[in-house]
Formats: structure tokens, sequence, C-alpha cells
């Protein structure tokens, strides 16, 4: 437990970096809340995005996590019978890390694939298929999520989806606006066609202009949208490597040997895992073999 707990203090890096590389889309957002205080209220515009920041304060709160994430990811409340099957589980997980599991809300994922996740700084979920493992591989998966929390992956991300959210709602505004350029464009071609196309070659660029400049994502993602991957990846064999220290490590690599089975395979082609936010099972597997783990 004193290991667990000292590399708890630490912020692990990928949690580190996914604060990093939210700034651009956190900028857009508090961006367009002060262009929007601009026009409310120029001589104290600031007020609207400082406001909203602290107003994002909720998103700490257990009540609002509880609230929101269900219908973010559309999740249930276990059943009794579910509940019997999980809590046992759960509550050998948390003592072997000396965590309260009391703060941690658990919840049924409606997905029929075999998964589970980790969200807010209250949250889990495991999908119904995941349920039905024996104990020992429902533990390894509980223990894989409760490494999330612990090394921190999880813990803000309620409160920059909150920062980002006008700019995403303003960016999504945005591109519903672009699908109705070719109709804005067909309306000059009594003019000529050569006036219908530069009426919407101009409108396109602009409107991408907008968008830009609302959401520096876009312009960043072809350079940051790897390295995210890869700091997901970082956190994925972070959590792997928590619950194995916990002692799940053989039931882990054994559950991930069986995912390989049932998806005749675990081989992907160079791109698709340099984007990949979770890291093939089988590196997986490999990554805990070299810190000393069997199955």
């Amino acid at each position: 437990m004193g290991e667990v707990e000292r590399r708890r203090s630490w912020p692990d890096v990928s949690a580190v970096l996914a604060v990093v590389l939210a700034v651009p889309v956190v900028a857009g957002g508090l961006l367009v809340l002060a262009l929007l205080g601009k026009l409310v209220w120029p001589a104290w515009f600031w007020v609207v995005p400082a406001g909203w920041v602290v107003a994002g304060g909720i998103t700490f709160v257990p009540a609002f996590e509880h609230f929101l994430l269900p219908l973010l990811f559309g999740m249930r409340s276990p059943t009794t019978r579910e509940l019997a099957r999980l809590t046992p589980c759960w509550q050998d997980v948390c003592e072997a890390a000396g965590v309260d599991g009391g703060r941690y809300r658990l919840w049924v994922d409606r997905s029929r694939e075999l998964n589970a996740f980790a969200a807010g700084g209250r949250t889990v979920a495991v999908t119904r298929t995941a349920l039905d493992l024996p104990p020992p591989g429902l533990a390894a998966i509980l223990a894989h999520e409760l490494g999330h929390h612990l090394a921190g992956h999880t813990r803000f991300s309620l409160f920059f989806w909150w920062l980002e959210l006008p700019a995403r709602i303003l960016a999504r505004l945005v591109r519903w606006l672009a699908l109705a350029v070719p109709y804005v464009g067909r309306a000059f071609a009594s003019f000529g066609r050569s006036v219908a196309v530069l009426v919407t070659v101009l409108l396109t660029l602009g409107i991408l202009t907008a968008l830009a400049f609302l959401d520096p994502w876009l312009l960043l993602a072809p350079l940051l949208g790897p390295v995210l991957a890869w700091s997901k990846r970082l956190g994925e064999y972070r959590a792997d490597l928590m619950a194995a220290r916990l002692g799940y490590g053989p039931e882990l690599i054994a559950l991930l040997k069986e995912w390989i089975r049932a998806n005749r395979g675990d081989e992907r082609r160079l791109w698709a895992r340099l984007l990949a936010g979770h890291p093939a099972h089988i590196d997986r597997i490999k990554r805990l073999k070299e810190r000393g783990f069997r199955a």
C-alpha cells in the first residue's frame, strides 16, 4: 500500500500531458466568452470568461458528476444482482490500494463489449459483458480503472469539458453553417457559374477561418493528435502497472490474452498504432512482463 500511496503523490506524466494538450481548446472557449462579454458588457468583458471558470467548480461536486456522466455516456445504476457481483471485487481492490471505495460510484455501461472506464473524480463503469467475467477477471478490470483514478488521469476531465464547452458549441454551429454553403452558392448561379463558385469559395474560407479562430485545436490537431494519443497510451500502461502492483497482474495478463483470442489477433497498422488512445493488448502484456509480472 505504501508504494501505491507514494506514487499517487506525484502527477502522472500522461495526466500532465492531457492538461497541456487541452490548453488550445480551453483558450478557444474562453475567447468565445470574452467576445460575448465584449458584446454585452464591453467595460467588464472579462467577467464573463472569469465567471465561467469559477462556475466550473460545480464539476467537482459529486452530485453534478453523478448527474452529468450518465447523460454523456448512457450509463445506469447497477441492479441489486449486479451490485452483488461488483461490490466484493471492488472492496477487495480498494482494500489492496488502501483507499476508501465508498467515495467512488459504480455504474453499468449499456455496451455489450467487454470493457470498463473511469471518468471524473469518482466514477467507475463496467459493461454488462464485463460483469459476466469470473471474479478475478472482474477485479482486474476494476483495479485497472482504479489505477486511472489514483494516477489522476480523470480528475480534471469534467472541468476541462466545461471550459471547452463554449468553443465546442460555437464550432458545432459553424460546422452546420458550412453544410449550408453549397446551397448558398447555388443561389448565385443565376449570375453565372463563376460567381457561384467564387461565393462558395469565399464563404468556405471565411467559415474555416472562423472555425480555426474559435477552435485552435483544429490547426494543431495534425501535430498534437499523435502526441495526445501517445499520452493516453501512457495512461493505460500506468493503470495496468498500478493494477499489477495491487496484486492483479496475473489476472490482468490472462484477461488481455483472452481479449486477443476473442478478437482473433491484435494486429494494427503503424498509423493506427500512432493514433490509438489504447495500446494493443499484446503491447500491454509485453510491458507487464518487462516489469516482472507473469500470468
